[in-house]
């Protein structure tokens, strides 16, 4: 037996924990899906130490210093709510999804660029439940396409995959190779819809140094610069949880980039749009990497537009 593999599939983020989630998130009765998440997210604060320091970074940057209880409990509050939504995100993957409530702020903005016959890139973020979004976003008659980097935990690749792919979305592999730029493209040329990830994940390359909260941050300009290349609409939705499977659509405008001024435009736009509800609701910002990082080395990245984005890791 490969006892790599088998510490792998046995860490906290590994393929046995996350098939065992699915059996409750799937299986489990009613009382289990609302009383587990809390406690199991207490056990994960606990232990993923690394996660844990970049909550608490993350959100003294958003929230201001405020005392070590204070601190501790509401990085845990980030871990409370990542459970819940990966609670329901796994529920509407699976077998027997069950019925939400989703308020869309501007129902006709999506349709109306749907309509235009360009195809459609989707911008979000680590936010609320952006599976709940994404799944949403497979139900306005186009094919939908998850552009995302491969989990890092190499045990989990597989049921990652076949989970989002359950219902025909389409995934993406953004760290694929130089060329994962290609696929999108092409998708867009075929008049479909390519979701995408704004937060900085994984590698610095595509990134631009932007304000956020009150410091200079990296976000991803590559789904800009595609909107820009492909003539195609992007339109970033963001995902907030109002309750137990209740959710609201925010919609933050609609954009054609045609020069790289007006991408760049763009993307300002859209990353201020994400800061002002990660102000509203900042414990549904689930994010586990540090954000701000040296200034230094956001500075030699800034200003480039990369024709590829990083994405999700799939939380």
């Amino acid at each position: 037996m490969d006892l790599r593999a088998l510490r792998a599939a046995l860490r906290f983020d590994g393929g046995f924990w996350r098939r065992f989630a699915e059996l409750g998130c799937v299986y489990g009765p009613e009382w289990w899906k609302r009383g587990s998440p809390p406690v199991i997210a207490g056990i994960v604060f606990a232990i993923a130490t690394r996660q844990r320091e970049s909550v608490l970074a993350n959100q003294r940057q958003v929230r201001g210093p405020r005392g070590w209880w204070r601190e501790r409990w509401d990085a845990y509050g980030v871990f409370a709510e990542f459970a819940r939504s990966l609670t329901e995100g796994m529920e509407q993957w699976g077998p027997r999804p069950r019925p939400l409530t989703i308020h869309v702020a501007d129902p006709d903005v999506i349709p109306a660029a749907l309509a235009k016959g360009r195809g459609l890139i989707v911008v979000t973020g680590h936010f609320g439940s952006w599976e709940v979004a994404a799944r949403g976003l497979a139900e306005f008659g186009r094919p939908f396409n998850l552009v995302m980097a491969r989990e890092s935990n190499p045990s989990v690749r597989s049921f990652t995959h076949a989970l989002r792919t359950r219902y025909g979305v389409q995934a993406i592999y953004s760290d694929r190779s130089v060329f994962a730029a290609l696929p999108i493209l092409q998708a867009l040329r075929r008049h479909e819809v390519v979701g995408m990830q704004l937060d900085p994940w994984g590698a610095l390359s595509g990134g631009e140094a932007i304000e956020f909260c009150g410091r200079r941050a990296l976000f991803q300009r590559g789904p800009f610069a595609l909107a820009r290349v492909a003539r195609a609409p992007l339109v970033p939705v963001f995902a907030v949880r109002t309750g137990i499977r209740s959710y609201e659509i925010h919609v933050a405008g609609c954009f054609e980039p045609t020069t790289p001024a007006e991408s760049h435009a763009a993307f300002a736009a859209t990353v201020s749009a994400y800061e002002r509800l990660v102000h509203e609701r900042p414990s549904q910002w689930l994010m586990f990497e540090r954000v701000w990082r040296d200034e230094a080395a956001a500075a030699g990245v800034g200003g480039r537009e990369v024709g590829s984005a990083r994405a999700s890791r799939g939380a």
